[in-house]
């Protein structure tokens, strides 16, 4: 194996690889994608509803999700396991009665 690495390295920088293919991990955070949807309970607010999905092809993701109401954190936590070429999951509006409102990704991990 170290023959195989020792011959494959100057071959993959050779080709602008820094490192063997297979060393590198994927970062499940890159496959978290917010979008958006105007939902009627939402638009109705004068805000629209927020979506989280998962992009990777054919891995599974758990997301952890803060809750941020007009800048502060609430306190509310959510876990989310998204499969891939799921449907988007609603968070909620973009805004409350009070103010707006906004999801931050804690934490992402590939259940696979």
């Amino acid at each position: 194996m170290r023959t195989a690495i020792a011959v494959l390295t100057p071959l993959l920088l050779a080709l602008g690889t820094a490192a063997p293919v297979w060393a590198q991990e994927e970062d499940p955070l890159q496959f978290v994608t917010f979008g958006k949807d105007f939902a009627a309970q939402c638009v109705s607010r004068n805000s629209v509803q927020i979506l989280v999905s998962n992009s990777h092809p054919s891995r599974t993701v758990t997301v952890w999700l803060d809750r941020y109401h007009m800048g502060v954190g609430t306190g509310d936590r959510s876990k989310t396991e998204m499969k891939p070429g799921a449907e988007p999951v609603p968070l909620g509006c973009s805004r409350t009665m009070d103010g707006p409102q906004e999801w931050r990704v804690v934490r992402a991990k590939f259940m696979d």
